[in-house]
């Protein structure tokens, strides 16, 4: 007969074989992996809340140490003794947050039932006030620890590969069910023991045939694998997915994410604005097929990526199955790229985001950027309306072309026009006002939206050129009441 499991904090006996003590929850002469979401945090170093129980549900959850926490919810392991099995508690912090929002997300995230490549969400249920959920417990880490421990901080191309596919099986489980995850990235793709892969934390999850779980225009999600319809506040499609699985097989193939920066706005304007650099430029090894791939599916706008998961899992199936061609050893030095960082003009963004502040709380304002030609005014530009849109502001952009340099207004013309677009008729006749004759002068547009204007001719002298001023001035007034404008 093997012999008990002595433990070793509280000196108690176990039968032969437990791996955590009945008693006190100590693991008993082995430790056990992170559980999803979390690092290797044990009780000791780390304890868990003082309003957690270590009972739940009238006994059979026994909570058994401390594992970690993210932003919503502090996570434990704990021992199932009905079931006879360890699973993870994960308490969700209700401070701020809408509880039914939090029922109606687990309910969401119940209706994907069980599949090899997701996290089984077991049970959610409340104890003194404090809501939790149940969920299966996965012994090997995230991926997000995997590429920290990993040479260069990325995989071979085969296991990254392999990783996508699986979390690709996930997302069309998910998205056949009508839900859309919302927050891809390494941190939320965990690894069994035998190396599965299995996507969890819906806990942004949204269901596409439901009310919204969360306010219109609302951010959310993380920067660096954001899609850019979602870093505006747009409706998440399962292409949002898509492109924050393109952003995270990107960082598995090169060893970097798509985009870096010293904050959020940064990086945000850059899955706006920038083109990736070419995974190949990080990674020789990578092939064109691939690097189509991962490029297809960051690209900004959603219809022009792959149209679903399958298919991309079918691309990925094409890619492995094809005979591989080792490519040709570069005879110079490794290349390296700085990509399109920001740097040096911290001063001058500040100075617009003042500005832009400014103009939200009611003081608009001016601002002229100059330079030499290539010093970044494009880039600064984007940056600030990136944080522009951030703040809730509409951004209206119009350029001036030399070659066009004689056609008179034609910037504001271009940034008229996309607000005229945006607008539907009877809120744009209102917009308008009584100038809306005179703002058709420059925005054909707008003739073609509202009928029977009376016809006005271009300025030609002080007194038209002043009223059309003035019709512009108003209506630019009248638009900044919907929205700031940028």
């Amino acid at each position: 007969m093997a012999a008990a499991a002595h433990c070793s904090t509280c000196g108690s006996e176990n039968p032969a074989g437990q791996r955590f003590c009945d008693e006190c929850g100590s693991a008993l002469g082995e430790t056990t992996q992170a559980a999803p979401g979390a690092g290797q945090v044990s009780r000791a170093t780390a304890p868990g809340h003082p309003s957690e129980p270590e009972v739940l549900a009238q006994g059979r959850y026994r909570l058994q140490r401390f594992l970690g926490e993210g932003a919503k919810k502090r996570v434990h392991l704990a021992r199932d003794s009905r079931l006879d099995r360890d699973v993870a508690i994960a308490f969700v912090k209700s401070d701020g947050l809408d509880m039914l929002r939090v029922r109606r997300e687990a309910e969401a995230m119940g209706r994907l039932g069980d599949h090899p490549n997701i996290v089984t969400v077991h049970d959610v249920d409340e104890e003194d006030g404090r809501v939790y959920l149940v969920c299966q417990f996965i012994d090997g880490g995230d991926l997000d620890h995997k590429l920290a421990e990993s040479d260069g901080h990325r995989l071979p191309i085969d296991d990254a590969l392999g990783i996508t596919e699986q979390v690709c099986a996930a997302l069309q489980h998910a998205h056949d069910k009508e839900i859309v995850h919302r927050d891809l990235k390494p941190g939320n793709v965990w690894l069994t023991a035998g190396g599965e892969a299995r996507l969890g934390d819906f806990g942004l999850a949204v269901a596409l045939d439901r009310s919204r779980l969360t306010h219109e225009g609302a951010m959310v999600g993380t920067a660096t694998y954001m899609p850019p319809e979602q870093a505006v506040g747009g409706s998440a499609s399962p292409r949002s997915d898509l492109y924050s699985l393109g952003a995270m097989l990107y960082e598995m193939l090169t060893g970097r994410p798509p985009f870096v920066g010293d904050d959020s706005v940064a990086i945000i304007s850059q899955h706006l604005n920038v083109r990736p650099v070419a995974p190949s430029w990080h990674n020789a090894e990578i092939s064109p097929e691939i690097e189509a791939l991962v490029l297809s599916l960051l690209d900004k706008d959603p219809d022009a990526r792959p149209a679903s998961a399958v298919a991309v899992r079918e691309r990925i199936a094409q890619i492995r199955s094809a005979p591989r061609i080792e490519p040709p050893k570069a005879d110079a030095a490794p290349r390296t790229a700085s990509g399109d960082f920001f740097v040096g003009r911290s001063v001058e963004i500040d100075a617009l985001k003042r500005a832009i502040d400014a103009a939200l709380g009611g003081h608009g304002s001016l601002v002229m950027v100059s330079g030499e030609p290539g010093i970044g005014k494009t880039f600064l530009t984007e940056q600030a309306a990136a944080y522009a849109k951030l703040r809730g502001a509409q951004t209206l952009l119009g350029r001036c072309h030399e070659t066009e340099a004689g056609i008179p207004y034609l910037p504001f013309v271009e940034a008229l026009r996309q607000y005229v677009q945006s607008r539907p008729d009877e809120a744009l006749r209102e917009d308008l006002g009584s100038g809306a004759a005179d703002v058709a002068i420059l925005v054909s547009e707008v003739r073609e939206r509202i009928a029977d204007l009376p016809t006005s001719a271009f300025p030609g002298g002080e007194q038209e050129r002043h009223r059309l001023f003035q019709s512009v001035a108003g209506f630019l007034v009248n638009a900044a009441k919907v929205t700031p404008l940028f």
